[in-house]
């Protein structure tokens, strides 16, 4: 298709074709493959990645996902054009895209390799960190409105490569998201012994390097790492994919790091997880359903060892087992990228990998293990160019996930699932503390029935130079709710436990602190109680999620009695009942009709505060309203109901006080 074709409204309009062929999609179905729609063009996405072999960086490029604009959808980043620019596309809430490129603020790259997203300074909006293989890694602070700015020197992050993978995560426990980065050593001259970098978030937009003090200092080939809570005891570990592990000089090994209250410590040997050989990318999930993380790395086929090894976590002494002949995904086919991610929604995660000369390859894990190869049935090959990555979100918001890979010589292809709509599902944000605001390194699990499903936040790390959405998704197959849902913010404490999160719904996940604080003021007073008020008994909805104080997925008494515990303003019961205001209210809105806050009846008394009496207060209050009233009733300080706050409405409170 010409790209000069495209019209604006040509997207939505096919948007609109699409639902109305779904149809109930929504429905459970058959346990069949509906073949993906690769509509990269169509839906804005015109990037052509360079040719191969690479005259750019090496081995592949970047490609992700991240809400650049806080709107709440996945925008596009990529790596790869062979004029070097970054590839910047925002999401208009459908799966439609807008290039945001030109004047985005990135520079031309020279050497690109990869990226991670994280929001260093708790803003809400991530920021965008690039490695290059020869000319120094760069960090792009987010200005908001798609505008980027430049701060790797103020920063202190320009490590000068020869940079591949890198990853967010907070390894020490203060709320700020850390940065780890995996240096190729010797893959460029001058290079050799070049170890892999860890920067210390200081706060302020400053890092420090404590590389040596924290023992990461790698020297071996560095492809990836990621930071994943292995050991399930509420901080973030450390794994690194090492290439040619088992070859001279070197024979450096996959590397685990345990963290030990945030000192990471060398757990390698033993672990079950330190193969030496061609180790490229790394997926990171539970796999098997145990509520464990697991490990799948991508190998180069035609030698002994050459294929893909599967670590599952067992939890057990080693914690991880290699079982990729087991579970079918031992892959002897030279791979990089791979994801696992619930294809189908059927409740178990399924696994891509990105196959360097031969179309990728799909493992759909329904009926457990061994898994069934279905690539070619669900039409996500992606087998135009060469294959080294790939990423997924929910791109158009319809509850399943969509592939994004982009493979040299060939504009990047978007493959819209249609498999999943046919099954249930649910997803997840976590509103974060302190700096790290998108709870980058929080975790939860899930049980549906006999089944569970353990899903993490990463930030990079997570595939081959790639970034999955940061919102966590989950098929459900023909449930209908989640029956219970354990929530681990990072840190491991604090935690929540859910019940009957109802399918179909985006549930934003709200820390014990933010209980009640609907606009996160941090004080829950009146404006807070509107909203709860429209939550109460109105049945369970997105926008309700932090007044559920008793996680049981309804906003009842029992909620009320958690939001007035931490209720800030002052508890009136004005008309003496025996009962505050603020349950009068809830119970019969029309004790309030004019919506102020104050029952009516103590309003008509000159009560303006509903404290029971005429003081001070409402004279401050009559003071503050003084003037013309906007629209007729909204004044409570109109004791004369003339339209205006003025001397008579002062005299009768004077007349009033007491």
């Amino acid at each position: 298709m010409d790209p000069t074709a495209l019209m604006p409204g040509r997207c939505a309009v096919l948007a609109a074709v699409l639902v109305a062929t779904i149809g109930d999609a929504a429905l459970p179905g058959p346990p069949l493959i509906l073949p993906s729609l690769e509509e990269a063009v169509e839906r804005g996405v015109v990037y052509e990645m360079g040719p191969y072999p690479q005259e750019l960086g090496l081995f592949g490029f970047g490609v992700g996902f991240a809400d650049l604009d806080h709107d709440g959808d996945p925008d596009i980043i990529l790596l790869g054009a062979a004029d070097g620019h970054v590839g910047i596309f925002e999401n208009d809430g459908n799966g439609c895209f807008t290039d945001r490129s030109p004047g985005s603020g990135i520079a031309i790259l020279g050497d690109p390799s990869g990226f991670a997203v994280g929001d260093i300074d708790g803003d809400g909006l991530p920021e965008l960190y690039f490695t290059q293989l020869r000319l120094g890694n760069l960090l792009y602070h987010n200005d908001g409105g798609f505008q980027f700015s430049d701060i790797t020197a103020a920063a202190g992050v320009g490590d000068d490569g020869p940079g591949m993978g890198a990853s967010f995560g907070d390894f020490d426990g203060d709320s700020r998201l850390d940065l780890y980065v995996a240096n190729y050593n010797g893959q460029v001259p001058g290079t050799e012994f070049k170890d892999n970098k860890l920067y210390r978030n200081l706060g302020g937009g400053l890092f420090e390097d404590v590389t040596v003090a924290q023992t990461v200092d790698d020297f071996g080939y560095g492809f990836m790492a990621v930071w994943t809570d292995y050991d399930l005891d509420g901080d973030v570990d450390l794994y690194l994919s090492n290439d040619r592990g088992h070859l001279p000089p070197l024979f450096r090994t996959n590397q685990l790091w345990r963290n030990d209250n945030g000192q990471l410590v060398n757990v390698s040997i033993g672990s079950g997880a330190d193969l030496g050989f061609f180790s490229m990318g790394i997926a990171c999930g539970d796999f098997n359903g145990n509520g464990r993380p697991d490990l799948y790395c991508t190998n180069i086929a035609g030698y002994e060892d050459g294929f893909n090894p599967l670590f599952l976590n067992t939890g057990g002494a080693p914690p991880f087992v290699e079982s990729s002949i087991m579970a079918g995904v031992d892959h002897w086919i030279t791979s990089w990228g791979s994801i696992f991610y619930d294809f189908d929604n059927d409740g178990a995660n399924d696994l891509y990998v990105n196959n360097m000369f031969l179309p990728n390859s799909l493992y759909i894990s329904a009926s457990g293990f061994p898994c069934i190869e279905v690539g070619a049935a669900a039409a996500v090959l992606g087998n135009t160019g060469v294959s080294f990555n790939a990423a997924v979100a929910d791109v158009d918001n319809d509850g399943d996930l969509d592939l994004l890979v982009n493979n040299l010589a060939a504009n990047v292809q978007l493959f819209i699932n249609q498999e999943g709509e046919r099954r249930q599902w649910i997803k997840f944000r976590m509103v974060g503390l302190g700096d790290n605001v998108l709870a980058v390194g929080g975790r939860v699990v899930a049980h549906i029935g006999a089944r569970v499903q353990l899903h993490e936040i990463l930030a990079g790390g997570n595939g081959y130079l790639n970034q999955n959405d940061l919102v966590m998704h989950m098929g459900l197959d023909t449930a209908l709710a989640v029956d219970q849902l354990d929530v681990w913010w990072p840190g491991g404490t604090p935690s929540r436990t859910l019940t009957g999160l109802p399918a179909g719904a985006t549930w934003t996940l709200y820390p014990p602190a933010r209980l009640g604080d609907a606009d996160g003021g941090g004080v829950v007073n009146m404006a807070d109680f509107m909203v709860f008020a429209g939550c109460f008994d109105g049945g369970f909805a997105p926008g309700c999620e932090m007044m559920d104080f008793d996680g049981n997925s309804a906003i009842d008494l029992d909620d009320f009695d958690g939001f007035v515990a931490v209720y800030a303003d002052p508890l009136h019961d004005c008309d003496g009942n025996g009962q505050i205001d603020l349950l009068d209210m809830l119970l019969d809105p029309a004790v309030d009709q004019d919506g102020t806050g104050v029952p009516d009846t103590c309003e008509a008394a000159g009560d303006l505060d509903g404290d029971g009496q005429t003081g001070i207060t409402d004279f401050l209050l009559l003071l503050s309203a003084w003037g013309v009233c906007p629209d007729p009733g909204s004044c409570p300080a109109d004791l004369d109901d003339d339209g205006v706050v003025g001397i008579t409405d002062f005299l009768l409170l004077l007349s009033m006080w007491g």
